[in-house]
């Protein structure tokens, strides 16, 4: 059996580290299933890289861990689980030989989790005020946070449920990586996530400022080619470009 543990992703560490110290002990509780943690946004693996690594498993359960739970994505993230299952037929064997994929119950609809909340509040009774946890300087905050960055363009690449199940966050440090390596442009881009942009079936999505283009279905070359290109050099590339905001200059790109 395959297990699954979906979470929310983040932009820092945090998300992975705590889905990973959860998954660890569930590892000895359950000692027969292949435990893996997936992320429904904004972190990889994604939940279809997750189903590829739970190979050869009879039985696929997807256990979601997020709150609130949004009844609109569990549904959307199932139709996720249907088309890995077809990609797979299609690209090896049969759909039947496949293991079935079953959704459990989320955290938010279990019975037990009030009487556990209440056992947290009552214990957090006894835990220190904020005066003694904060830094001694906590009315000060960094003199960057009042600095408005010299960039001169932002580059929103969208790590929503949807472009991250199409490998959007894969393409996430490949991007910053890309313009730490240009030098002058981890100064001058705004890399920045954001969440879901639309239209979903273009995804990954970027959107580049101020020249308001939509990039759209990117990989790790298209990516490379948008860095040296565009954010660069300033030449937009028709080859990814969905769309444009506003007026489209004469003989633009």
């Amino acid at each position: 059996m395959g297990v699954i543990v979906l979470g929310r992703g983040g932009s820092g560490a945090a998300a992975r580290e705590q889905l990973q110290a959860l998954a660890e002990p569930l590892r000895a509780l359950l000692p027969e299933a292949r435990i893996v943690i997936a992320f429904a946004d904004r972190a990889s693996p994604s939940l279809p890289e997750a189903l590829g690594q739970c190979l050869p498993c009879r039985q696929i359960i997807v256990q979601p861990l997020f709150l609130p739970g949004e009844n609109a994505l569990l549904r959307w993230l199932e139709k996720v689980a249907q088309r890995w299952r077809h990609q797979q037929a299609s690209e090896s064997e049969a759909l039947a030989a496949l293991p079935p994929i079953v959704f459990a119950p989320g955290i938010w609809q279990q019975a037990a989790l009030p009487e556990l909340l209440a056992r947290q509040i009552a214990q957090a009774q006894a835990l220190p005020d904020v005066t003694q946890t904060t830094p001694e300087r906590w009315q000060h905050d960094p003199a960057a946070w009042s600095t408005i960055p010299p960039h001169q363009r932002h580059a929103l690449l969208c790590l929503g449920p949807r472009c991250t199940a199409l490998g959007a966050a894969a393409l996430w440090p490949q991007l910053t990586e890309r313009l730490r390596a240009c030098g002058k442009l981890q100064r001058g881009v705004m890399a920045l996530q954001t969440s879901c942009q639309y239209p979903c079936n273009h995804g990954p999505l970027m959107i580049v400022y101020p020249e308001g283009i939509w990039y759209g279905r990117l990989d790790e070359d298209a990516i490379a080619h948008i860095v040296d290109e565009h954010l660069q050099h300033g030449r937009p590339l028709a080859q990814y470009r969905i769309h444009r905001t506003g007026q489209e200059p004469a003989g633009g790109a």
